[in-house]
């Protein structure tokens, strides 16, 4: 199952501003944007709501947290339910309508998600035409609610909605557009592995080895055995067994200082990736290595690779106090360059148990960097690379 950050968009403005038509035009964009059904008690308009009854009414306000929001308009009342917010995330992007700062400000607070909040603005003059025109029969209702929404704005007037839209003079299509682009940027969150994903950690492992036992006379027996021990992780502890079960010239302490001081100097990155970088947050994206291990030893990596410059932001597990697969990494990660794990994003690494799980655990979408190996089994990223350059154009392309 694809995972998919909880996202949705609230529309706000006065009556005849456009919330219905720049819905129906995010639908016909693309069809994962859906209107979001509130409950409706009370006469009227019945398209577009989910009739309800007193009875029901009085059941949602019996059970604690099922009301989001609730409002009276037009002799009706209009329920934001958790359980409806629920199903409409799980589904695709729901859009919501609302008509109140106050009902925007409880939808923020009182269900996580990453909201769009987009305001729908036009003159007092459109609202009568546009009434008018669709044969309304409370047109003047509805001037009645343009007028409370002009108050309620300047009442609320430190809030900032991310997006705000002309529609008398933006069409639909072209305001369903500015809000698809808006959502899609807040999706541009990139966080990737470092060793053998942006760097070839097996090769210089392979060589620092190699270069040490040729130095101190071991055979080859011993040199797969130090190989084995740290193919996936190098720090004081690997040491310690391996001195202990092989009998090593060095002491632990003195090995693992001396491995902190050469191995750095020799890592690069995989041909192309500097220049790859480059191009994905020339593209807008914020771009974060997430990478277990010990902080001193991983920076100096990051510096001898000039990663370091390439990127928003580096969080090591060492410094985060845990490490991939736990989804607190991914949290920390995202913080570090102001953002959040409801805005969604991408987790691209090698290690299937710690990148793959462990993104899709944070609720992003991932992709696995296989090296030409087949997929271990369990649940599939969302996409499967060869290399990394290939991970990250189907992110560039894919991501919309």
């Amino acid at each position: 199952m694809t995972s998919q950050p909880r996202r949705g968009v609230i529309l706000y403005g006065p009556p005849a501003s456009g919330k219905d038509t720049v819905t129906g035009a995010l639908a016909t964009l693309d069809p994962i944007f859906t209107l979001f059904s509130r409950v409706k008690v009370g006469p009227g308009r019945s398209t577009g709501y989910r009739m309800g009854t007193p009875e029901l009414l009085a059941q949602l306000r019996a059970t604690a947290g099922a009301v989001v929001y609730e409002n009276s308009r037009y002799d009706s009342t209009y329920v934001t339910d958790r359980a409806g917010l629920d199903a409409a995330v799980e589904a695709g992007v729901p859009v919501m309508h609302l008509g109140q700062v106050d009902g925007v400000r409880a939808v923020l607070d009182r269900y996580p998600a990453d909201w769009l909040t987009v305001l729908l603005w036009c003159p007092r003059e459109s609202t009568a035409e546009r009434s008018a025109g669709r044969g309304d029969t409370d047109t003047s209702a509805r001037l009645a609610a343009w007028d409370a929404t002009q108050a309620d704005l300047e009442a609320h007037a430190s809030f900032r909605f991310d997006l705000v839209v002309r529609t008398d003079v933006a069409s639909p299509e072209q305001a369903a557009e500015r809000i698809r682009q808006a959502l899609a940027e807040r999706d541009q969150l990139l966080m990737l592995d470092f060793d053998d994903t942006l760097i070839d950690r097996l090769a210089a492992v392979t060589a620092w080895i190699s270069g040490y036992c040729a130095a101190h006379g071991l055979g080859p027996d011993v040199e797969r055995r130090i190989l084995g021990a740290m193919q996936v992780r190098a720090d004081l502890q690997t040491f310690e067994s391996l001195c202990a079960e092989l009998s090593l010239p060095e002491s632990a302490d003195r090995l693992w200082a001396r491995y902190s001081a050469e191995f750095p100097a020799t890592v690069r990155p995989f041909p192309g990736v500097p220049n790859a970088l480059e191009a994905v947050r020339a593209s807008g994206w914020q771009v974060v290595v997430v990478t277990n291990g010990g902080g001193e030893i991983q920076r100096a990596k990051l510096k001898a690779s000039r990663i370091d410059g390439l990127v928003d932001g580096i969080c090591i597990s060492e410094d985060a106090g845990t490490r991939k697969p736990d989804p607190a990494i991914f949290e920390m990660a995202a913080a570090s360059v102001g953002r959040r794990l409801t805005g969604g994003g991408w987790m691209v690494g090698d290690n299937a148990a710690l990148d793959v799980v462990g993104g899709r655990a944070a609720g992003l979408r991932t992709v696995w960097v296989s090296h030409g190996r087949p997929w271990p089994g369990g649940p599939k990223p969302d996409h499967i690379a060869l290399d990394v350059l290939d991970a990250l154009e189907h992110v560039r392309g894919g991501a919309r």
